[in-house]
């Protein structure tokens, strides 16, 4: 009898995700398996139709890949029976729910870590009679032989919320709690002991936590200090360690739960900032639990979203860029979809350079090596093409095609653009723009891929 899951995502779907979640439900699926777009229409026609839809089958299992959009801060993968009704954006009913990074240790310690966690604490906090599996997985990385206190610390508080830890190794899963050593913890002294022991970095505001009686002091700064983000909760890592801290010991006090209060100092969060009422994501992973800033009054906290995802249903921008990149005969060097994890820029070999997260990056950037030549694509709407045509032309994107000249100094540049349109019956109107279509799809999801030549 064949087995049917769907599995959701917001990320262009990966083999290796799924695998392992599935493996987790104790579904093995052989390696020769691969995951297929759904796209119809006659292999000798340029244009072809594409349904949001991918699948992956064998013999005995069928699994359907949709994308969908989280209504606040989600995880990037979710597994459900094939019969369960997604239409409502109920989470709460997935076998296994999974955050993918390819950021490691060593890469980022804060980023790999803390900066996961508000995923699973939001989720946890919207569904807290949640029985299926939470599953940290960072793939496609390489860890050193012993983890930074901070990772450490990071982990251990994973591990008391129960979220198993995974890191794909040139191919190999590898269970990072038992390769680490990694242990719960179990009791409010025991968290403020070990995160305390991390030595103080010279000219940083180090987190420090401390207790008198139910009352626990979190010393972290929580905005990103001088510009635009001065006075705001902007930093992702301390917002994350904040939520998981919270959380863990809520969960190592289960008897006194809803007792302990919380005081935040130092953070440097404005008190016009708490007037405005925002969204932050630390109140979605926290919810009702009790917290104060120390000289800031909080009037308001928002409610939690009525359901945590809706479903891609329209040919978005998003999508048509992450068709392109799938359907594309060229090495993805890169990749910015619209809500996906920033990519490195990929040299030849192991060669890689990281983009700057304030610095102006294309969609989507192609390789290919038969013309040594290096496409940067820009995607947009039909609407918005104005606006891709002019990041395209002007020095929007100097820095980063710096970084790529690195990377490939002898390769030449050429810029396109991947758009969705109404129709793409009316693709000819578009031929004469000052960067090529190189990718178009239309409401209907019918698609038109463009070779070099063209």
């Amino acid at each position: 009898m064949t087995q049917i899951y769907t599995v959701l995502t917001e990320e262009i779907p990966n083999i290796d995700e799924i695998k392992l979640m599935l493996s987790l439900i104790g579904v093995n699926i052989p390696d020769t398996i691969s995951i297929i777009a759904n796209i119809t229409g006659d292999t000798v026609q340029v244009r072809k139709k594409f349904d949001g839809v991918w699948n992956l089958k064998s013999d005995a299992i069928t699994v359907t890949i949709k994308l969908f959009k989280g209504k606040t801060s989600s995880v990037d993968y979710m597994l459900f029976n094939g019969d369960v009704d997604l239409t409502k954006g109920n989470a709460g009913e997935a076998l296994v729910i999974l955050e993918s990074t390819k950021t490691t240790d060593s890469a980022s310690r804060n980023s790999a870590v803390y900066q996961r966690i508000t995923k699973f604490t939001t989720f946890m906090t919207m569904y807290p009679d949640f029985k299926g599996i939470k599953v940290m997985f960072w793939c496609n990385s390489i860890w050193k032989d012993k983890l930074t206190l901070t990772a450490m610390v990071g982990m251990r508080l994973m591990d008391t919320l129960n979220i198993k830890m995974y890191s794909l190794n040139t191919g190999t899963i590898i269970n990072i709690k038992d390769t680490y050593t990694i242990t719960p913890y179990y009791s409010r002294d025991d968290i403020i002991e070990s995160k305390n022991a991390i030595p103080c970095r010279k000219n940083n505001q180090s987190i420090r936590l401390s207790r008198v009686n139910d009352n626990i002091y979190i010393s972290l700064k929580l905005d990103q200090g001088k510009g635009k983000l001065s006075g705001k909760m902007s930093n992702d890592p301390n917002v994350g360690f904040l939520s998981a801290v919270i959380n863990a010991f809520e969960k190592v006090s289960e008897y006194r739960k809803n007792k302990n209060k919380y005081i935040i100092k130092n953070h440097n969060i404005k008190q016009n900032y708490f007037d405005k009422s925002p969204k932050s994501k630390l109140w979605y992973s926290i919810n009702d639990i009790s917290i104060e800033f120390e000289d800031c009054i909080i009037k308001n906290r928002p409610e939690l979203p009525k359901q945590y995802f809706t479903l891609e249903s329209n040919m978005t921008e998003k999508l048509a860029t992450i068709l392109y990149d799938w359907v594309s005969p060229h090495e993805t060097i890169f990749s910015n979809h619209g809500g996906c994890e920033l990519t490195c820029i990929k040299g030849h070999n192991s060669s890689s350079i990281n983009v700057g997260q304030k610095m102006s990056r294309p969609d989507i950037v192609f390789r290919n090596d038969e013309r040594k030549e290096i496409e940067i694509i820009e995607g947009k709407l039909e609407k918005e093409l104005g606006k891709g045509i002019k990041q395209l032309s002007n020095t929007h994107l100097e820095g980063f095609i710096g970084q790529v000249n690195k990377l490939y100094p002898d390769y030449t540049i050429k810029k396109g653009l991947c758009i969705t349109i109404s129709s793409i019956d009316s693709i000819d109107k578009y031929k004469n723009l000052e960067f090529p279509v190189k990718f178009a799809i239309d409401n209907e999801g019918f698609f038109i891929h463009l070779s070099q030549d063209q």
